[in-house]
């Protein structure tokens, strides 16, 4: 490595958060919550023309990671489902990961348990859904793992 290449890489320690805009922030935290099983910060009431908005700590006791921050908004929804997922498309997405596929299936019944559609990608060992904002997630977790 070059000194020039060593001079411009800088020690990343993955993604703090990723700022999002939703409709509804309170169905935006039911289902992160409820579904997802991920903690939430306090609503922060709308001020200096920001919307309400909250944090989605995607790893609890962490400092350094957030997880989503969720700005509430006006925003048009996409007729896009799971469904039409396919492993050859790009899909903007967060992609989210767990340690294993025992993780794996307890998510899948919990989104099973809440109606929501998913797509398997057998091929990546993921798999898809799609938010109350139609966002799309996908879960990933070490291959050796991965769960049926």
């Amino acid at each position: 490595m070059s000194l020039t290449e060593q001079s411009s890489q800088l020690p990343w320690h993955g993604i703090h958060h990723i700022a999002l805009a939703t409709a509804d922030l309170d169905a935006t935290i039911r289902f992160y919550r409820d579904v997802l099983g991920m903690s939430t910060s306090d609503i922060v009431p709308s001020s200096e023309g920001r919307g309400r908005h909250c944090l989605i700590f995607a790893k609890q006791n962490d400092d350094n990671v957030w997880g989503f921050h969720f700005f509430e908004r006006q925003i048009e929804k996409t007729t896009l489902g799971a469904s039409d997922i396919h492993p050859q498309s790009l899909v903007p997405h967060v992609a989210l990961r767990l340690p294993d596929g025992v993780a794996a299936d307890a998510l899948r019944e919990r989104l099973n348990n809440a109606q929501v559609s998913i797509t398997e990608i057998p091929e990546l060992g993921s798999f898809v859904f799609f938010d109350n904002n139609h966002l799309c997630l996908e879960i990933t977790w070490p291959k050796e793992e991965n769960a049926s």
